[in-house]
């Protein structure tokens, strides 16, 4: 049994505009936000300027007597009206709460998720562990021409459904099933996921975690990429990892099976956590039994667990026979959506170092170069280079001393190949290529369009 009801369209549309009618501003109502964010029950005569008898008529608050109290938690995000479930019990409910929640969409972790995936053009946007289906229905607003909504829970597609029809949007199809399950043989041009992924010792409900190690549901949910991302197609996903034998990024290359050459993966990290704290750390926070900890700890060493990695995976498709790159990136403090989706681009533009002879790169302003002296002899020797920048991520590189030459002499009016005639050095021009584009790819130098 659900709060919300899935209404007649009449029903629906009298709801939506009678919001629309009261503007963007009857929401952000200090009385309205007790309501419908707090979980407040409050007098009626404040909440006179909502649409009451469209707002119960689809089950989103109940009437008691003179007082009104919100069956879920309603609000704006992303240019939408949304419904999730409330966050707190209501008063005096003796019901127990509902073994699958549906999370918020205003919350900080779903907007940094919702940043990074760029406007839905396309013809076909999957939204996979979708909740809310606010992904779904923000692609489909932005150009999508059809977007699907996938959830395990039922009460999640319901959710979907029932913000598909407050807002009105007829291209998003929410459906229940396993991951890809209802797409039977569809394909996609872009997938996203904010999937579950944090480790829980005892996972107690089907949406609340990854299993022990974090991985189970976002290892096959790139295990299914050969299957339904179409070429040329991207994924996106804010998820966790492990590094274990391999860095988290090559495990992801392995997951894809025989499909791997097709790929290219970068992954950029926002946090690591080594297991140990962690494993303390959540059993602490859950209220776990102390035993949970040791017992964890030992899960993590024999899988050879040495961090957890918290970021943003981008895994593409390639349309044409080319080789492909895995790479992993730090952010830094400046790191957002637009250098996430620099990375993705500049790579597959690297991997043509022919063509990179041509370009005309400058000194980045971020770069910092730091050289080690050894005294030898009665006089200082420099022994070793170290580049390093915090935009647009954190990187540091040890190179050779012809980089302090290139950050000197390139100012945007060399191309490679000339900067490489004015270097004491003697080297194959693509391999000089390849290390110009790494210097770029980590921030050391900036490649005008």
């Amino acid at each position: 049994m659900f709060p919300i009801r899935l209404g007649t369209d009449a029903q629906f549309t009298a709801l939506r505009d009678a919001l629309h009618t009261c503007g963007e501003a009857a929401l952000q109502n200090p009385a309205a936000a007790r309501l419908f964010i707090d979980g407040a029950t409050i007098d009626r005569s404040a909440a006179s300027h909502l649409p009451l008898p469209e707002l119960e008529a689809l089950g989103v608050i109940t009437a008691l007597a003179d007082r009104i109290v919100a069956n879920v938690m309603l609000y704006q995000a992303r240019g939408l009206l949304i419904v999730s479930d409330r966050t707190q019990p209501k008063e005096n409910d003796p019901s127990p709460p509902p073994e699958d929640v549906v999370f918020p969409a205003n919350i900080s972790n779903t907007g940094l998720f919702l940043d990074h995936i760029p406007p839905g053009k396309g013809d076909a946007f999957l939204d996979l562990c979708a909740g809310t289906g606010i992904a779904a229905l923000a692609a489909a607003q932005s150009g999508a021409t059809h977007a699907w909504a996938f959830d395990i829970t039922a009460r999640s597609t319901h959710f979907a459904e029932f913000n598909r029809r407050l807002n009105g949007i007829s291209n998003v199809t929410p459906a229940q099933g396993d991951l890809y399950e209802p797409a039977g043989n569809q394909t996609f041009d872009r997938i996203v996921a904010h999937p579950p992924y944090l480790p829980v010792y005892r996972p107690r409900f089907v949406f609340d975690s990854g299993g022990q190690d974090g991985e189970q549901v976002v290892r096959r949910i790139v295990e299914g990429l050969p299957k339904y991302l179409r070429p040329g197609g991207k994924f996106y996903a804010l998820t966790m990892g492990s590094d274990r034998e391999q860095p988290f990024e090559h495990r992801l290359r392995e997951w894809l099976g025989d499909a791997a050459p097709e790929f290219d993966i970068a992954f950029v990290v926002r946090k690591t956590v080594p297991p140990r704290q962690y494993s303390a750390d959540a059993v602490v926070a859950h209220k776990g039994a102390a035993a949970d900890i040791s017992g964890w700890r030992a899960l993590f060493e024999k899988w050879g667990v040495q961090s957890l990695v918290y970021g943003f995976v981008v895994i593409q498709r390639r349309l044409i026979d080319r080789p492909v790159f895995t790479v992993r990136r730090d952010a830094g403090p400046n790191t957002g959506p637009e250098q996430l989706a620099w990375l993705v681009e500049w790579e597959t533009r690297a991997l043509d170092a022919h063509k990179l002879l041509s370009a005309k790169p400058r000194a980045s302003q971020n770069a910092s170069l730091q050289v080690e002296h050894r005294f030898v002899d009665g006089a200082w020797q420099p022994e070793s280079y170290c580049l390093s920048s915090e935009y647009p991520f954190i990187a540091g590189m040890r190179t050779e001393p012809w980089a302090a030459h290139v950050l000197t002499l390139a100012n945007g009016s060399l191309t490679v190949a000339e900067l490489l005639e004015q270097l004491p050095v003697n080297a194959n021009p693509l391999e000089f290529a390849r290390a110009v584009a790494a210097m770029i790819s980590a921030g050391f130098l900036v490649l005008d369009r």
